[in-house]
């Protein structure tokens, strides 16, 4: 459901909101970690921090680091600075008119998912994908 942009962005994201306070990784240490393509992440990487969302440094001790805590990022920040396809405003069948007057045949049900969709992106924060992600691995 989410474009590849906005997934990996979500997974960068979490992992360095799992990394200890003051660390800062490397691209090429998140993208093995997260099995991310070198390029497609900077990418990701650049939009990030554009968006303010995190802080990169140059330099041989150089890397990322989150711009705030975990717990004041939520996934909508993450999935508005990496994807630019807007799913609020699309159509789920891509149809260039579709809105309340000119509607596709699913409008009436994505209307509903989307907006089930858009409560959940602003209400799901870093950190509890952290605290679930910590929660699977010692489960392991």
């Amino acid at each position: 459901m989410f474009t590849r942009s906005a997934e990996y962005g979500i997974r960068a994201m979490t992992y360095l909101a799992m990394q200890k306070g003051g660390k800062l990784s490397g691209a090429r240490e998140i993208s093995s970690a997260e099995k991310i393509p070198m390029p497609f992440l900077w990418k990701i990487l650049r939009l990030l921090t554009q968006s303010k969302l995190i802080r990169s440094f140059k330099g041989i001790r150089g890397g990322y680091e989150l711009a705030q805590p975990a717990d004041k990022i939520t996934l909508n920040d993450v999935f508005l600075a990496t994807d630019r396809r807007k799913f609020r405003e699309s159509c789920v069948l891509g149809l260039p008119e579709c809105d309340n007057q000119s509607p596709c045949p699913l409008h009436e049900q994505w209307k509903q998912i989307r907006m089930e969709m858009t409560h959940m992106l602003d209400h799901t924060y870093l950190a509890d994908l952290v605290r679930v992600t910590e929660r699977r691995r010692k489960s392991r």
